[in-house]
Parts: structure tokens; C-alpha cells; sequence
């Protein structure tokens, strides 16, 4: 069977032009979006830490491989490049990650404008352990600090992430681990220099996970405080056996409930974060339900 001279531009066109016609809702700027990526994070970086080995705890690949959408390039840009049949090349000179060896307890790891896809990145990550001969968190007690401050810029903007609380504590017990966060912010600036958000994080009560790899992680309890610093609301909220499966960085399967507080029309009403899948949740407030891809969470 021939095919026709152009028509496989056609196909192109249409599917460009589809893309367009779907992408105008800006998934993850809504109230539900930033409630899904901040529990996407904490799974992540929890995640990181359990399974980076004894002596790594890697933290910064997952949140720059998979940046917010807002940072990616417009659609009008991805479509220019779909009919181009040459999409735009970008080297990923931030991979691997690697951090310095261990020297007192801490290990860092610096990125000096380096690239992942068409994101920048800047800053350093510093992870502090209180094994300090060997940064191990390998017996009972032993704990791993993360702190740092990163800097995501591309096209459509800049995120901050940052940790103005103390950032994350990962400690061992005797039948997985504590995971603490004392305090995370993430600040999303437009080039106009517009913020489109500002969540901050942090764990009321520390969250336990049962557990030691991703065969047999399960989070089942703690609380987690969501708050949105632009309209003056928090959600707290609590894990319900948060599964892991060997092929994701995040659960698969659980949920998490909880109430919000701090005013807004919400206020005193109940929040849900459904897991339906890797990187996948359905998150609803006051029983609007929105269908949510967690930024931070990927297939291994």
C-alpha cells in the first residue's frame, strides 16, 4: 500500500493541533495539584533515602528529571517540534549525580548550571549524617539530614526549592524508619516574575515506615502539613499504608486524609489523596476530585 506525499505530515498536524485543544487546563497550579506534588515529594525524597545505600541517600535526580509542567516548553513549542520531525536535542549534563565523599558526616552535592532536558540547575544539596565516620545510616538510631537550596529554570519559569525548616530527616529504627520534615518550600516564579505558587511542607508528627526497600515499604502514619502560602490555607494530613512496588519511586496503592484549615471557602473540610497508581492520584477537597500526576514520582 502507498502512502500519499504529505500525509504523514498531516497526521502530525492534526495530532499537534489535538495537543493544543486538550492543554489549555493548567494541571498542578490548582489546589489539588500542589496538595498531590507535595505528597509526591515526600514519598520521593523518603523513597531516595531508604533505597540510595548505606552510604548515599541520593536525592536531587528524581526532582529534576521530572520537573513541574510548568517549566516544559509551551505546547504551541512542542508542537513546532512534533512537525519539524526533529525534536529540539538537549544534554542532560547534571547526570549522574554525584556526591563528594564523605568527610565529617556530610556529603554534597553541587550543580553549577548544569542541565537536565531544557532545565537548568543550580544550587547544592547536602546531606549530614550522624554517623559522621562513615555517613552510614545503617544500624538503629542512624540518621541522614538533607538540606539545600536548588534552582529549576527553564522557559516558563523558575522554582525554588528550599529548605528554610531544616529540610528532611530520615532515621532508622528497628522495624524501618522515622521520616521528619522540619521544613520544605517550593516557589514557582513566572518570567514575568509573577508567583504562580508557594507550598511549604512539613511533618507535624513524624511519619513511620515500616520496611527497608521498595519490595516492603508501607508509610502508616505521621501527618503531613500541606499549607499554600498564597491564599493562607494548610492541609493536614495522615498516611494510610502507602504501598510501594518494586518498579516505582513512590507508592503505588493507599491514601491519605485528612482536614483544612486557615480559612478559605474549604476551611474545616475534608481533603483526600486517593494513590490510583505510579505517579498517579486522585485528590479531592470538599468532594471536587481532581486527577493529579505527582511530578516527583516515575517508574525505576
Amino acid at each position: 500500500m502507498s502512502m500519499r506525499a504529505g500525509s504523514k505530515t498531516g497526521i502530525l498536524t492534526a495530532v499537534a493541533l489535538a495537543s493544543l485543544a486538550v492543554g489549555c487546563r493548567k494541571e498542578g497550579v490548582s489546589d489539588q495539584g500542589q496538595i498531590g506534588a507535595a505528597v509526591g515529594e515526600v514519598m520521593a525524597s523518603a523513597d531516595e533515602s531508604a533505597n540510595g545505600g548505606s552510604t548515599t541517600a541520593m536525592l536531587p535526580a528524581l526532582p529534576v528529571l521530572r520537573a513541574p509542567d510548568q517549566l516544559r516548553p509551551p505546547l504551541w513549542r512542542r508542537a513546532m517540534g512534533a512537525l519539524t520531525l526533529i525534536p529540539p536535542a538537549y544534554a542532560d549534563s547534571c547526570l549522574p549525580v554525584t556526591y563528594s565523599a564523605c568527610s565529617t558526616g556530610v556529603r554534597t552535592a553541587t550543580f553549577n548550571g548544569c542541565t537536565v532536558g531544557a532545565v537548568a540547575v543550580d544550587g547544592s544539596v547536602n546531606l549530614s549524617f550522624s554517623d559522621t565516620a562513615a555517613c552510614n545510616v545503617a544500624t538503629v538510631g542512624d540518621s541522614v539530614n538533607r538540606t539545600g537550596s536548588l534552582t529549576l529554570s527553564a522557559l516558563g519559569g523558575s522554582l525554588a526549592i528550599t529548605t528554610p525548616g531544616g529540610g528532611q530527616t530520615l532515621t532508622r529504627t528497628a522495624t524501618g524508619f522515622t521520616f521528619a520534615v522540619p521544613g520544605m518550600e517550593r516557589v514557582l516564579t513566572l518570567p514575568s516574575g509573577r508567583t504562580l505558587f508557594d507550598i511549604s511542607t512539613a511533618t507535624s508528627t513524624p511519619i513511620t515506615i515500616t520496611g527497608s526497600s521498595r519490595s516492603d515499604l508501607v508509610m502508616v502514619g505521621g501527618t503531613l502539613v500541606v499549607t499554600h502560602n498564597l491564599a493562607g490555607y494548610s492541609v493536614s494530613l495522615t498516611p494510610h499504608n502507602l504501598t510501594w512496588t518494586p518498579t516505582c519511586n513512590c507508592a503505588s496503592s493507599g491514601s491519605l486524609t485528612g482536614i483544612v484549615s486557615g480559612g478559605g471557602k474549604a476551611d474545616g473540610k475534608s481533603a483526600t489523596v486517593t494513590i490510583t497508581g505510579c505517579g498517579a492520584a486522585d485528590v479531592t477537597i470538599d468532594g471536587d476530585t481532581e486527577s493529579i500526576t505527582m511530578d516527583r514520582c516515575a517508574a525505576i
